[in-house]
């Protein structure tokens, strides 16, 4: 049995995934046109590659982690530890690009860095990693 917790993180990081996949394919179309905009501004320098290439790569790597949070989800879901590891290194990371925010202390960073913490705290509970390793056990006895 799937503890609750675990649900609602699973179902957080695929939120998460899912939003950052749209976001980070929205940046993808907006910085081809702002670089054709920048680039009939700056008439064809160097500019306009730029905002290209630097927009084109930031929305790759959002892509990129958006799809780990999706896996890292489903991972959580199916109870899979490789799921809970992927979920705490992905929350580490989170608090370790917020920590600038965080000092500062507004609003949405800092809800987004604790839930980050909140996670962490969370999955590295002994009854929760009990849980994920229960799981696997029980899926061998019953194989």
């Amino acid at each position: 049995m799937r503890p609750l917790g675990v649900t609602l993180v699973g179902f957080y990081q695929i939120l998460r995934g899912i939003l950052g996949v749209l976001f980070g394919l929205s940046l993808l179309l907006f910085t081809g046109l702002a670089a054709k905009l920048a680039s009939l501004a700056a008439e064809g320098r160097a500019t306009g590659r730029f905002f290209s290439g630097s927009g084109h790569v930031a929305s790759l790597v959002i892509v990129v982690f958006a799809v780990l949070h999706l896996l890292s989800g489903y991972g959580l879901l199916k109870m899979q530890n490789w799921g809970r590891l992927l979920t705490l290194f992905l929350s580490a990371i989170g608090v370790f690009f917020l920590l600038p925010l965080l000092i500062l202390v507004h609003g949405i960073p800092l809800a987004f860095g604790i839930i980050n913490v909140v996670v962490i705290l969370y999955l590295v509970l002994p009854a929760v990693k009990r849980a994920f390793h229960e799981q696997r056990h029980s899926l061998r006895m019953a194989a």
